[in-house]
């Protein structure tokens, strides 16, 4: 049979509170808090309504166990396949009576009222359920910030009432707020907010391709950002990486020539883009792509070429040539 320290920290970690902050709310030790845990000993008499309040459930399953929740979740799942959303919602609204901190009921309360709200036969109608949707999942976001979806709730429910600045602002402060950005802006900013979002994320992918390290796969990112959508120039710094790591490769398996070969190549990228403004420009194949940071990368490649060949642990073999000293040296004058 489970202790009370068992279920007392089973209802905590089930809330997401540490003992720390249990402790805070309680306005006790969390040394107090790991006592009753560990059942070292009980909270005085005074505390139990408080704690009971704090996880969302009776006294009476505090100190017995009794699994209200587990009842309630049931009758929840059961309104849900035979009512539909309507049925749920008065299911949700019930359980809350009993455990008003459950906040999977909140959250299920806010999205029941959101639903219906998208079902309305009226203005009037749709306007209560939104406000009441958003009554309830501000005041769960404000108590539980870490709770994602229900904060990507709140994020639809302020877009649908046409709060469209107030739903970016949060959006932009939540994990996942590029992707609810989505479905938040609208015209030009819109299209610049997917492109950019679509350029982080072709650079993402270009960049785990090039950390393979094999010449397939930095060929397969140099065939994408240049063949496929014609990006050499917004995504120069990266091909050069690729270019690095193959001559990296190409010293490891001792082939000095080849490896020489892609620092040639490192060099020749870097004369073409450095500055040219190609970074700052919708490549023709791939308009919808924008540059996630235009101020990061065209201005500093002198440098970066630099830094590769003078510091760069991998290229160190190749450091007494002298066609690698007089790339040295001209990166070296350029990044003056």
């Amino acid at each position: 049979m489970q202790s009370f320290g068992d279920r007392l920290r089973a209802l905590r970690v089930g809330c997401g509170l540490s003992q720390e902050e249990t402790a805070r709310r309680l306005g006790v030790s969390p040394q107090a808090v790991s006592k009753w845990e560990t059942d070292k000993c009980s909270p005085e008499s005074c505390f139990i309504l408080p704690l009971a309040r704090l996880f969302g459930v009776t006294a009476d399953r505090l100190l017995d166990g009794g699994d209200r929740r587990a009842y309630w979740e049931e009758q929840w799942q059961e309104a849900l396949h035979r009512g539909g959303d309507r049925s749920a919602l008065a299911v949700a609204e019930k359980a809350l009576e009993e455990l008003p901190g459950d906040k999977q009921f909140r959250y299920r309360r806010g999205c029941g009222e959101y639903v219906l709200a998208q079902q309305a036969g009226t203005e009037e109608e749709k306007r209560r359920r939104l406000a009441a949707a958003e009554k309830h999942l501000a005041s769960l976001h404000e108590d539980e910030p870490d709770f994602t979806s229900a904060s990507g709730m709140l994020v639809a429910v302020l877009t649908a009432q046409e709060r469209r600045e107030e739903a970016a602002a949060l959006a932009r402060t939540l994990e996942d707020g590029d992707r609810l950005l989505l479905r938040v802006l609208q015209g030009e900013a819109l299209r610049v907010h997917r492109g950019r979002l679509l350029t982080k994320e072709v650079r993402q992918l270009a960049a785990d391709l090039i950390g393979c390290g094999t010449p397939e796969a930095v060929a397969a990112a140099e065939g994408i950002l240049r063949d496929v959508l014609g990006a050499e120039g917004l995504f120069a710094e990266m091909l050069i990486h690729g270019q690095y790591t193959l001559a990296a490769a190409a010293l490891t398996a001792g082939r000095p020539e080849e490896a020489m070969a892609r620092v040639e190549a490192m060099a020749a990228l870097t004369r073409r883009w450095a500055g040219a403004g190609g970074y700052y420009r919708s490549p023709e194949k791939a308009p919808f792509l924008t540059p996630e940071d235009p101020e990061h990368f065209e201005e500093h490649l002198w440098e970066s070429l630099r830094s590769a060949l003078e510091a760069g642990p991998a290229l160190a073999p190749l450091r007494e040539r002298a066609d690698f000293q007089a790339l040295l040296a001209e990166a070296s004058e350029n990044n003056n």
